[in-house]
C-alpha cells in the first residue's frame, strides 16, 4: 500500500494498492478498518475535492487526472495528458481547480491551472529547472494562492510562489 491521502473530513485514508493485480485506489476508513476499493480501471494518487464529493486521481502508467465521486460510480477523464506519466504526484486539488505539471511544455516544463468552472488550462510558471520525477512534488493551498514545487537543483531550497489575485 502506497501513495496515502486523507479524506477531507479525516475519517478515512486514501491509498494505492496492487492487491488486485494492478493499481487501484482504496478507501480505509478508520473507525473500523473497513477498506473499500474506489476504482476499477486503474488508480494510483487521490485527493479528494475541498466538499468531499469527488475524488480526483492519476493512473501510475497513464498521463491524465480523472475524477469519481467519492461514494463510488464512474470514472471521468478531466484533464487529458497532463501530467504525464510517472509524474503522477505532480498536480494538486484547490477549492477551485487543479493545478498540474506540464513536462512537455517548450522550453521548460510549467506549471498550469485547469479551472473548473470553464474546463480550461492556463499557463502559470515556466519551472527554471527540469522536474523531479517519480515523487510527489507539487502542492498548494486550498485557496490555491500558494504553491509549492521541486525541480532539480544542485543545492536544496524549498521554493514558494504566491499570487495575489
Amino acid at each position: 500500500n502506497v501513495v496515502p491521502s486523507w479524506s477531507r473530513d479525516g475519517r478515512s485514508i486514501y491509498f494505492a494498492s496492487r492487491r488486485t493485480g494492478n493499481w487501484q485506489l482504496w478507501k480505509r476508513a478508520l473507525a473500523d478498518g473497513a477498506e473499500t476499493q474506489v476504482t476499477q480501471h486503474g488508480g494510483f494518487t487521490g485527493f479528494e475535492s475541498f466538499d468531499g464529493r469527488i475524488l480526483y486521481f492519476s493512473k501510475f502508467d497513464q498521463a491524465g487526472i480523472w475524477s469519481i465521486p467519492a461514494t463510488g460510480g464512474a470514472e471521468s477523464l478531466v484533464v487529458p495528458d497532463k501530467p504525464g506519466a510517472g509524474f503522477w504526484g505532480h498536480w494538486a486539488v484547490t477549492a477551485s481547480g487543479l493545478y498540474l505539471l506540464d513536462t512537455e511544455a517548450e522550453p521548460k516544463a510549467s506549471i498550469e491551472f485547469y479551472r473548473f468552472v470553464t474546463g480550461r488550462l492556463s499557463h502559470v510558471l515556466t519551472l527554471e529547472k527540469k522536474a523531479a520525477r517519480l515523487q510527489p512534488s507539487l502542492s498548494a493551498t486550498a485557496d490555491g494562492r500558494t504553491v509549492y514545487y521541486t525541480q532539480y537543483d544542485r543545492q536544496s531550497v524549498i521554493k514558494l510562489m504566491e499570487f495575489s489575485r
